[in-house]
């Protein structure tokens, strides 16, 4: 999909609720996360954004971790944190794992 067409898909006004999750999931599938999320975050997907988190943890990925945690307008637990650090330091993502110990403090 290009940025072309993502835009296009995302800006209207009006676009089925299953057509979104499925372009989400086709997104996902193909690697590209961040832009699976643009598409689960308008189709109101929460149970698709909640199974996100767990994935953004195993790839120690802080700003994909906190941008669920928006979008569901939820908090982390200290526990969620402690995990994101130890995984994001182990995968070599010091900024990351330097990021979620900072909500340990």
């Amino acid at each position: 999909m290009s940025c072309l067409e993502k835009r296009q898909w995302l800006n209207r006004p009006a676009v089925a609720v299953d057509e979104l999750t499925a372009r989400g999931r086709a997104l996902e599938e193909a690697g590209l996360i961040h832009d699976a999320v643009d598409f689960y975050e308008k189709a109101k997907a929460h149970g698709e954004l909640e199974r996100l988190v767990s994935l953004a943890v195993e790839e120690g990925d802080a700003f994909l971790f906190v941008r669920l945690h928006r979008l569901l307008q939820k908090e982390p637990s200290a526990e969620q944190w402690k995990n994101l650090a130890q995984r994001a330091e182990a995968l070599g993502k010091t900024l990351y794992a330097q990021r979620a110990l900072q909500h340990l403090s």
